[in-house]
């Protein structure tokens, strides 16, 4: 009978002994534990752990080179065929490059319609004005969206119609030199290839200067929309 109180004992400080060794260990291991922090990994883009930074809008973030430009505008003369015809609607396209991001180059078409205001006869009559153009331009950048531009024209212009003659602007419908200049403001849109502004300017049309010889002055403005590759 002593025997077996003594194994009974025997077996229940065994017991005691692994429950309490256990729970040292446990706690031991729980208190050994720290925080882990898992560092960046720079192979790629983590937006749960990697908060966006700012990203500053400059120039460079916009496309450069060629571009195309589109022109919706009132055209009026002043002196010459000014003194026979009224300002009328004025569409231009342009094409060009930009050299560098304060030079500009391009070729432009541009058209104008117009309604004589003469007394009859002959009766009052609607006249079309062609113009080819060589475009140069400076361009300042004022800031990451807008841009303030001077630019200078040369080209070829001539009326589509012989109606011009009967008022003694005979050389109306030839081909003659064209000069002039114009300023804009430009500002670009968010998307990157995309920038609209205003236009406006002067240009000389000797071919259709007044019969007595007086200067004919076409003066223009216009909303445009660039469109760069």
């Amino acid at each position: 009978m002593r025997g077996l109180v003594a194994r009974f004992a025997g077996i229940a400080s065994l017991g005691a002994l692994v429950l309490l060794s256990s729970g040292a260990f446990g706690v031991n291991r729980v208190a050994a534990q720290e925080p882990v922090v898992e560092e960046p990994d720079p192979t790629r883009l983590d937006v749960e752990r990697l908060p966006p930074e700012a990203i500053e809008i400059t120039r460079d973030l916009y496309s450069h080179g060629f571009y195309f430009e589109s022109h919706v505008g009132v055209r009026a003369f002043v002196g010459g065929v000014g003194r026979l015809a009224g300002a009328g609607p004025v569409f231009r396209l342009g094409f060009g490059y930009e050299v560098t991001p304060w030079l500009l180059a391009g070729l432009a078409a541009e058209g104008s319609v117009h309604r004589t205001k003469a007394p009859s006869p002959p009766s009052a009559t609607a006249f079309e004005v062609l113009d080819f153009l060589l475009d140069l331009r400076v361009q300042a950048n004022v800031s990451a969206r807008a841009a303030l531009w001077l630019g200078g024209e040369v080209g070829l212009g001539f009326s589509t119609s012989e109606v011009l003659r009967t008022y003694g602007l005979q050389n109306a419908d030839e081909l003659s030199l064209l000069y002039g200049g114009q300023v804009g403001f430009d500002w670009h849109a968010r998307n990157r290839h995309h920038s609209f502004g205003l236009a406006g300017g002067a240009r000389v049309f000797p071919g259709l200067e007044g019969a007595d010889g007086e200067l004919a002055i076409g003066i223009h403005g216009a909303l445009y929309l660039r469109y760069v590759l």
